[in-house]
């Protein structure tokens, strides 16, 4: 054993990692525990053309597919892993959770023909208040892993939106209402982008972006892709 072996055997015994959905201490694992692992509620929006994500945009946005990775559940280990990448810093918790929400979904090819990954912007208020995007983050993940790439140039939030929590469907709609602007840097039809959030809820958010983009760009296709889903 090398000197920096040892060092990082130190260092690990007397600051031993903990998984972040329960706090425990890690073994071999990476992140997860492996009961965190096996309890996470993945959904199988993937395998569903028309699925519980997809009716959010029904007679609102034309979309190609839609899915979440995970259900949502309060007092979970979801709950926990979003409140960690949002609010304690945690940009690599997104990144994990993008690797693996990307490859669930290998087997039914559900990123075929996509071009681009547009994670849904933050305003740069905000974005400089939290120190980062955690869309990017999970964005960053499904790019790592699919070798799509991922653009934060292209669609930006111009408008510092009070939080959605625990506004309405309306509410949530007329909040986001032309929050959002489309770079004209590069051409977009005909390509097909994958918008990617943390938490979809009403789709108001998701569907504000989708049509930005479609307001500028007519012929592109929208799939879409989050880490969680609520339930309303």
């Amino acid at each position: 054993m090398n000197a920096q072996t040892a060092l990082k055997s130190i260092i690990k015994n007397l600051f031993p990692e903990t998984c972040a959905g329960c706090n425990n201490r890690l073994s071999h694992e990476n992140l997860l525990c492996t009961d965190c692992m096996y309890s996470l509620p993945i959904t199988d929006h993937h395998k569903i053309a028309n699925n519980r994500f997809t009716n959010h945009f029904l007679g609102r946005v034309k979309i190609e597919k839609g899915a979440a990775y995970i259900n949502f559940r309060k007092e979970g280990v979801v709950q926990e892993l979003l409140h960690k990448l949002k609010y304690r810093g945690k940009f690599f918790i997104g990144v994990f959770l993008g690797k693996m929400a990307a490859e669930i979904v290998e087997d039914v090819d559900y990123f075929n023909d996509i071009d681009i990954i547009i994670p849904v912007p933050l305003h740069k208020v905000k974005e400089s208040i939290r120190g980062y995007n955690q869309c990017e983050a999970f964005a960053k993940g499904l790019s790592e892993y699919s070798n799509i790439p991922y653009r934060v140039d292209i669609l930006l939030k111009i408008k510092n939106t009070s939080s959605q929590t625990k506004k309405s469907r309306i509410e949530r709609i007329e909040n986001v209402e032309k929050s959002f602007f489309v770079t004209p840097d590069i051409d977009l039809n005909e390509k097909h982008i994958l918008l990617v959030d943390d938490v979809v809820t009403t789709g108001a958010t998701l569907e504000a972006c989708a049509l930005a983009l479609k307001k500028i760009y007519p012929n592109v296709k929208i799939s879409m892709y989050t880490i969680a889903i609520a339930n309303e």
